[in-house]
């Protein structure tokens, strides 16, 4: 389990950040290596398709079970369909983030980030937002199999009679599995 830190930066802060007291703090506080730390020199215009080192970060340096650093929500794009594509590929990677900046030493909670995509978006699309592994199943039948059969009785007489499950099975044409679901289901004999 390794951690790689991440971060992007405009043209101008492309000499300064090299040597930034906040990314030598994040590196000591996750004993993050020095070649597990990128800094990508971004447009702000350019959608997080072409930011090429993050793609090829989490996609082919990191593996399951990694940690990428990040200092904030930011750097992983700048629309919510970024950061969504971004998030669901790190989960389904099972890559972790951790979205940690040693200046406010506030780290975020899922609602504060959940804010964050919403403050994000023009629009609030909810169906967006949620996984699929949060939507909940809407009940109309309950599961299982219903209490009861119409061959009860019959399998309790002919059982008391002497008969086999197999010839049970023959003598009331049914499944061999029906008469062995209710051989021992309540019946002595």
């Amino acid at each position: 389990m390794r951690s790689f830190c991440y971060t992007i930066c405009s043209s101008e802060q492309q000499e300064s950040i090299a040597d930034h007291h906040s990314l030598a703090e994040i590196c000591q506080k996750f004993n993050i290596l020095p070649e597990h730390v990128v800094i990508e020199q971004v447009d702000i215009k350019e959608v997080v398709s072409e930011q090429r080192l993050l793609r090829q970060l989490i996609q082919h340096e990191m593996n399951r079970q990694d940690t990428l650093v990040i200092p904030d929500l930011s750097c992983l794009g700048r629309t919510v369909e970024d950061l969504q594509n971004i998030l669901f590929f790190c989960l389904q990677k099972e890559i972790f983030i951790y979205s940690y900046h040693p200046a406010s030493r506030v780290e975020p909670s899922a609602e504060s980030c959940l804010s964050f995509l919403i403050a994000r978006q023009d629009t609030i699309d909810i169906h967006n937002l949620k996984s699929t592994k949060s939507r909940y199943r809407h009940v109309k039948k309950k599961l299982g199999r219903k209490e009861g059969s119409k061959y009860r009785h019959d399998i309790t007489i002919l059982k008391k009679g002497g008969f086999t499950q197999a010839e049970i099975a023959k003598k009331l044409s049914i499944s061999l599995s029906t008469v062995k679901r209710h051989w021992n289901n309540g019946i002595i004999g």
